[in-house]
């Protein structure tokens, strides 16, 4: 289903404005945030988690954080990475809370599914690929890839220097790069 609205960027320095307007009490700018930020959030929370409903309610928990805790926020750093790194610790503990059987199971029954097109046979060739890496490597490489993030930005939300931000990145691009091959090449074959 598509959505009729279109979303406007909101500026750094208008997202500023709102930030402030927020921590002086007004409580309806707050909305414009969450519009501005709730897709990319699901988007991210969806990657990390691997379940929708988990993603939707891992989004309203995020966005709760973020209000009860705005005042902590200090422009020092880009909105965005704080936010995302709220989204980051948030879903860090909701995968430390599970326990491995559950994920077991979960792996299995994703893997037993059939895909009938191309597209989700790439879909969960991706999804595969993510499955293989630790919590914190999946997060490295969604923020650099789906959401185009600097290393400068991923060292902030991850606490780390970018430079080692890049070199992880780079070490897992070598890592899953045999294997991605392998998968293709058995996705070529298979049909």
């Amino acid at each position: 289903m598509k959505s009729d609205h279109v979303t406007v960027a909101i500026s750094n320095a208008e997202i500023e404005w709102i930030i402030q307007q927020i921590k002086n009490g007004q409580q309806e700018p707050f909305r414009l945030l969450v519009k501005q930020y709730q897709r990319q959030i699901h988007v991210y929370c969806y990657h990390m988690l691997g379940d929708r409903q988990e993603a939707e309610d891992a989004v309203q928990d995020i966005f709760i954080k973020c209000y009860q805790n705005i005042d902590s926020y200090k422009e020092s750093i880009s909105f965005s990475a704080w936010l995302f790194k709220i989204s980051y610790n948030h879903c860090i503990n909701l995968l430390k809370k599970r326990n491995a059987w559950y994920k077991i199971l979960n792996i299995y029954r994703w893997q037993q599914q059939v895909t009938t097109s191309n597209e989700s046979d790439y879909n969960d060739l991706v999804g595969e690929m993510l499955g293989r890496l630790s919590s914190e490597d999946r997060n490295l490489v969604l923020m650099r890839v789906i959401d185009e993030r600097s290393y400068e930005e991923i060292g902030q939300i991850m606490d780390c220097k970018p430079a080692t931000a890049r070199k992880k990145y780079e070490r897992i691009k070598k890592r899953l790069r045999p294997l991605w091959s392998q998968q293709l090449e058995g996705t070529a074959n298979e049909t």
